[in-house]
Order: structure tokens, then sequence, then C-alpha cells
């Protein structure tokens, strides 16, 4: 009966193996038709979750088995149902691919999982709903993308995350939720270690590595974003910092909130300035509204950066910026902005200028009279008798100081009456306590009688206004008009503005239906003035600049001296004891230096270029010779304000020797010419002597001092000397000094000469060496006795 009952549970048990045996076998034969029908193109099988579940050990065994192109097949036929119009087909295909990659090794089936990642891809840039897999999905491509970084796989991760970029920043458009999940995979990518690979491979890399760097940076967002701006604040190296500043704004929108931050926060302003040129570079008028608080910034350079950016940026409503700019920036930046406003016009405008008119007191004195001569002119074309008022005020407050006849605001000033008071009627006129008659009109004017014809403006001006003479004989007043309205142009674009304003003002009075043409030659010479004065400077010396705080820079600024030379005009003398330094801004000038009776030309510089070096740090006289070559104009930098300068600001001393000892050249040309040459060979000596300086008149001072000569030659020699402050070395400069050498076998010798050089050795607290140019050589017979004996 016991074995029955075993033998009855062997068969049981067998029973139930055959039919699992059997289930199992016709589960494998509907899995491998269901798979037939997938390779068929019938999508419903999806559906099935028998299939979704037995699909990812399928794939394994097909792929342990090296069954690959089928696996490959079921891959690209599970892609297109992820294209299906069905969302649900969709949504399982995308399951399906996701659940598959999953169950792979990715060091052994890599080929597999890039498969399947570029269908994913392909599905995450098509899909229009938020489905339920997407945020699985995305992980997946995330974690992907990090092993494709980590492997050197720039160019297929810059694949993925230009995907999650269009998709994040809204350039291909997807729902909230789907931008919200891809904007944090590509948030988790930018780890730290990853953003600081890619900045060091884009300042230091080459070719194709940098190229990939560069498109993964930009697509990854915020966190890039900020990464970048954190290493562009403490960059040292300027070609890094342009590099840098064109990267950030190609993150797109996902640096806009970041630049934004960044403004609020207290930062150098080169950090500020960098903000506003990537600002400028996305070239979006709707981020304007961003940088116009910084119109009101203490630096100056700041306020020109935004002007810049509102110049080349706004399109629809480029006035309305400017406008806000007038009244808040530096009255050095007002001119250009007045140019500027004055071609765009309106009423809104000339509105702008009358305030701006009538708070004339509070202008700057160094710009002040440019300002009013501005402003007189382009209030021409107000409708309110306001305008009116403000000139004739404006005319009674310069006849206080200036000859109303030659001084250029009250020549603006009266001739813009001339044109705006036949608008308004007698009632509404200001009573005048000011001639505002126009000079009558003269058709042969001369300047024979005047004084001032050896000013070159009035030369110029005469010369055309006997072209206008022979016109206005043979009434020809037209002709005559825009001879005159040429010859302006012409001059304001050669930086001849005075000659420019004079013709100006002459075309109203040979022709005074002309007004238009006297608007746009006003008009013009602003522009030409405004543009070759503050923003040319700071352009041309930004590499100076950059290295000094906005304390140090307005200091700087405000120290230099414009100065303004014709051509032919000496700058200055070889030989002259003057501590200045120049800028040249614009224009050019002549290097030159005398060798005995004939001047030799050593080179042409012009603006950028920094001269003076030598004289102004050390202590010497002027090795060569600054002579104008057309209009030249030079900001002028004198060392008794220097001194004043550094005793506030003492970094700014470091930062302009750097910049001068790169810029330096005059050793060089020198050394070229053979001008470092001299004419007698010098021989090292040690011999003591008595020194006597001497004073304007030659005659010797009561006190005298002993000295060591360390080198002689027959035109001069050197001694050291201790001084204990630089500046009292610099008063030797240029002065007379009597010396008396003594040597046994000749009789004592007294020499008079003159200091050259004043040079500090380096070697004890105050040791400066001496040089002297005598008045009279030495023979050499002489020379070499006193060397022999020394």
């Amino acid at each position: 009966m016991d074995i029955d009952i075993k033998k009855q549970r062997e068969a049981q048990e067998n029973a139930r193996k055959l039919l699992a045996k059997e289930e199992q076998q016709r589960a494998e034969r509907r899995l491998l038709k269901l798979v037939l029908d997938l390779e068929n193109g019938n999508s419903e099988v999806l559906l099935n979750d028998e299939f979704m579940g037995k699909l990812p050990e399928l794939i394994s065994v097909y792929s342990a088995t090296g069954n690959r192109d089928r696996v490959k097949k079921l891959f690209e036929q599970l892609g297109d149902c992820a294209c299906s119009e069905n969302p649900n087909v969709r949504e399982r295909a995308v399951m399906a691919l996701s659940l598959c990659m999953g169950g792979l090794n990715r060091e052994e089936h890599r080929d597999l999982i890039d498969v399947i990642t570029g269908i994913l891809l392909r599905w995450l840039r098509a899909e229009t709903l938020f489905l339920s897999v997407c945020g699985i999905v995305c992980k997946q491509l995330q974690e992907n993308g990090i092993r494709m970084f980590e492997e050197g796989l720039w160019k297929e991760c810059g694949v993925l995350l230009e995907i999650f970029y269009q998709i994040q920043s809204g350039v291909n458009e997807k729902s909230n939720a789907i931008r919200s999940i891809v904007g944090r995979s590509q948030e988790a990518m930018a780890t730290d270690y990853v953003l600081e690979e890619l900045t060091i491979v884009c300042l230091r890399g080459r070719g194709e590595r940098r190229q990939y760097a560069e498109q993964i940076l930009v697509h990854l967002g915020r966190k890039a974003a900020i990464h970048l701006l954190e290493t562009l604040l403490n960059c040292q190296e300027k070609e890094d910092r342009l590099r840098l500043v064109g990267l950030i704004p190609a993150t797109g929108y996902a640096a806009v909130p970041v630049l934004k931050e960044y403004l609020q926060k207290k930062l150098p302003w080169y950090g500020i300035r960098n903000i506003i040129l990537m600002i400028t570079a996305m070239d979006d008028e709707n981020l304007i509204p961003l940088i116009m608080p910084c119109l009101s910034h203490e630096d100056i350079r700041i306020q020109q950066q935004v002007i810049d950016c509102i110049n080349e940026v706004a399109v629809t409503n480029p006035g309305g910026y400017l406008l806000a700019a007038l009244p808040v920036v530096d009255d050095n930046l007002k001119a250009g902005l007045i140019s500027h406003l004055g071609k765009l016009g309106g009423l809104e405008v000339v509105d702008a200028f009358l305030d701006l008119l009538a708070r004339r007191d509070t202008f700057s004195p160094n710009v002040r009279d440019e300002l009013l001569e501005s402003l007189a002119i382009h209030v021409r074309l107000s409708d309110s008798i306001r305008a009116v008022n403000l000139l004739t005020m404006l005319l009674e407050e310069r006849s206080v100081k200036y000859d109303p006849q030659v001084d250029p605001v009250s020549r603006a000033a009266r001739n813009s009456l001339h044109i705006l008071q036949p608008r308004f009627s007698k009632k509404e006129l200001p009573k005048q306590s000011v001639n505002l008659e126009p000079e009558p009109p003269d058709d042969n004017v001369s300047f024979d009688n005047d004084p001032s014809v050896k000013n070159p403006a009035l030369r110029q001006v005469q010369m055309i206004n006997e072209e206008v003479a022979v016109l206005l004989g043979k009434g020809q007043v037209a002709d005559a008009s825009e001879l005159l309205y040429k010859k302006c142009i012409e001059a304001a674009e050669e930086k001849r503005f005075e000659a420019a304003e004079m013709l100006r003002d002459r075309i109203l009075e040979v022709d005074p239906n002309a007004l238009a043409e006297v608007i746009k030659a006003g008009e013009r010479i602003e522009e030409e003035r405004s543009s070759s004065v503050t923003t040319s400077h700071i352009s041309i010396w930004q590499d100076l600049y950059d290295s000094l705080t906005t304390d140090e820079f307005n200091a700087l600024y405000e120290a230099l001296k414009s100065r303004e030379y014709d051509t032919g005009t000496i700058i200055v003398e070889q030989g002259a004891n003057s501590p200045l330094l120049y800028f040249i801004n614009s224009g050019q000038a002549r290097l030159t230096c005398w060798r005995g009776q004939d001047e030799v030309f050593l080179k042409k510089v012009g603006p950028g270029e920094i001269i003076g070096t030598t004289p102004f740090f050390d202590v010497s006289i002027w090795t060569v010779a600054l002579t104008a070559i057309g209009t030249t104009k030079i900001h002028v930098l004198e060392r008794e304000v220097f001194l004043e300068l550094i005793e506030q600001f003492p970094g700014i001393e470091s930062c302009l020797i750097n910049y001068c000892s790169k810029a330096e050249t005059v050793p060089k040309l020198l050394k070229m010419s053979g001008e470092d040459r001299r004419q007698y060979p010098r021989f090292p000596v040690s011999l003591l002597v008595k020194h006597t300086l001497l004073d304007e008149y030659g005659n010797a001072s009561m006190r005298s001092f002993n000295g060591e000569i360390v080198d002689i030659s027959c035109g001069g020699f050197s001694f050291f000397i201790k001084i204990s402050r630089k500046e009292n070395a610099r008063l030797l400069l240029g002065r007379g000094i009597k010396t008396n050498i003594t040597v046994k076998g000749i009789e004592p010798i007294d020499t008079k000469g003159v200091i050259v050089a004043v040079r500090f050795q380096g070697q004890g607290e105050a040791e400066y060496s001496v040089h002297v140019q005598l008045d009279e050589i030495i023979g050499q017979d002489i020379v070499k006795h006193i060397i022999g004996r020394s």
C-alpha cells in the first residue's frame, strides 16, 4: 500500500513537471511568436505584460549566445514603436528599451547600450507628452552621459547634452514636467570634477578636444555658468578671460539668472564690466534693464560699457535707454550721449537736453564748455519758449567772463537764438540784456587786421572764405553754402574742431535758409569730438586701466591733463629736464635724436604708445625729441601730480611701472640707431675728487662735497654719491657742476659740466651714480694718465 502511494506521488510529480515543461514550452512559443510579431511590425504585442516581463531576459540570452544582430533588429523595431502615434505604445516601447538597458552589462554589451541610448535620445527629442517612464529614462541617460565623459567619449557625451540643453532651454518645446526632469539630469551631470576638467581643457587644450569641451560646458546649464563666472572673476590671464567671457553667454538663458544674481553682489569693477560684456554678447534687448542700474556706478568704465551695450543691442527703443542714461552718467560721457541722442531726435530728447542745460552749474569744469556748446546747438529743434529763456540766460552768464564774439559757447547760443526767436511772439520773448544781433554778413570777410590770424584754424577758414566770396559774387548762394558744409565736415573728420565750428557758423551767415545743413554739421562735429576723447581713450589704454581698482582708475584719469599739438610743434626737446609721461591718444608724432648737427629719425609713434618712461621714473634728461605730425592729442602725467597720487593710491605706481616697462621702446631704438654708444670710450677708475655745484649763472656755490669717480672718458665721467630721497636726486638733474681732479704727475684739472642722469644703484640704502657731461673734452693723454694713476 505504501508502495502504491509512493508511486502515485511520483506519477503526480512527473505529471506536474511534464505540465510545467509543456507550459514553459508553450510560453516560449508564445514569446517567440510575440517576438516575431514585433519584428513584423505588430506593436500591439507591447501591451502584453508577459512579453514585457520576459523581453529583458530574452535579450540577455540572445546577447550571450551570439545572436546580437537579432537583438539590434528588435531594438530598431522598439525604436519605431517609440515613435508611434499611440501614446500607450510609445510608453510601452520606451519602457521595454529602458528595461533591456538595465539588464545589460556595460562592460560586455557597450555597443547594445549605445544603440538603446541613441534610440531613447531620438524619442526624448520627439516626445510631446509627459509619460511615466520619463524620469527613469532621463536618469539612465544621465548615468550613461557621465560614463561617456569618464571614458573620453566627449563627442558622444556632447550629443546627449545638446538634447538636454535644447529641452531645458526651451529651444525644443516640451511640457514643464519634462523640462524639469531633464533639467535635473542636466544639472546632475555638472559635477565639480567634470566642470573643472572641462574648464582646464577649454583654456589649455587644443584641437577637437577643446572644441568638444566647450560644447559640453555650454550645454551643462546653470551650474556651468556659475563655475565659469567664478573662474572668470579669479582669472589673471587676459587671454583666458576673453575666452571665458565668450563661453558664458553661449550657455544661453541658463546664464541670465546667474548674471543677474552676480550683479547684485559686491564685485570688483572688472567683474561687473565682464558681466555687461556677456549680456552684450547675448544680443537680447530684453536683458538691457538688468544692467541699467550700473549707469550710476562710480567707475566711468562701467558706465561706458553699459552705453556701448545699449548702442549695440537696443533696436526698438535705444533712445529710451540713452535718455535714462543721460542725467546719471559721468559728465565726461555726456557729450557722446548728446550727439547720439541728437541724431535720434524727437521732442522728448530736446526736453531732456533742456533739463540738462538747466542744471549746467553742476557740470564738471573740464568738460563744461564742451557740454554747453553741444546743448546750445541741439536745442535748436525745441518748440518751447524755455529754450529761448535758457539760452538767453546762458549768454548773459558767459558775457561776464568771455568775449561773446570769440567764445564758442556764446556763438552757438547766439546762432540757436536766431533760429528759435522767430517761432515765438514778442510777448513771449524774454527781455534781452545782451546783444543777440548776428554779425552782418560780409561777402568779402577778411581776417587781415585780426591779431589772431596766426591761429591755424583762422588761416584755414580765411582761405575757404576766399572761395566763398567768389561764389557769392556770382550770386551762387546755394553753391557757397554747399562748399562751406563740405569743408566743415572734412574739418570735423580731421579733428580740426575749431575750424569746423567757424565754418558751421559761416553757413547760416551765407544762407539763412540752410538750417538743416547747420544742424547736421553741428551733430557731425559733436559726433567726431565725442568719439575722439573719452571712449577711445579708455579703449586705447584698457590694458593699463584693467590693472587698476575703481578708485585708482578714477584718480589716475583725473590726474591726466589733455594737450593738443599742431603739425610741427615740438612736444619735448632732446636734453630737456622734463619729468612728464606722455600718453598718445590720437594722431602721430616723430621720435628723433640728434647726432651732432644731424637729426636721426627713430620711429613714428601713435595711439596707445607711452613716451617719457626714463625721464619720468628715473632721474634723467630726455635723450630723444618728440614732434607732432598732424594734430596730435596727448594726455600728460606730471611727476609732481604723480607723487601726490601715489601717496593716496600706492598701488598705481607698480601698475604704471609694469605697463611702461612692457611698452618702453626708446632704449632699443637708440641701440639700433647707434646713439646709445658714447662718442668717447669710458674706462673704470677709482678716484676721489672734490665737486662743487654751480648756480644758474655758472657761479660756484660755497659748499663742496667729495665723491668717487668710478668711470671716465674724454667727454665725461660718473661718480657715486649717497642721497636720501629720489626726489632730492632729481634736483641735481641739469645742474652745472665743477670738479677738481688731482692726480700725481700732472697739474690739477678743473672741469665744468652738466649732470645729465642720476641713477639708483640698488646697492646701498640710497646710493646713486651721477653722470656728468663735460663742457670741454679732456685730452686723451690726460685721461690715460688718470687711468694709470687711479
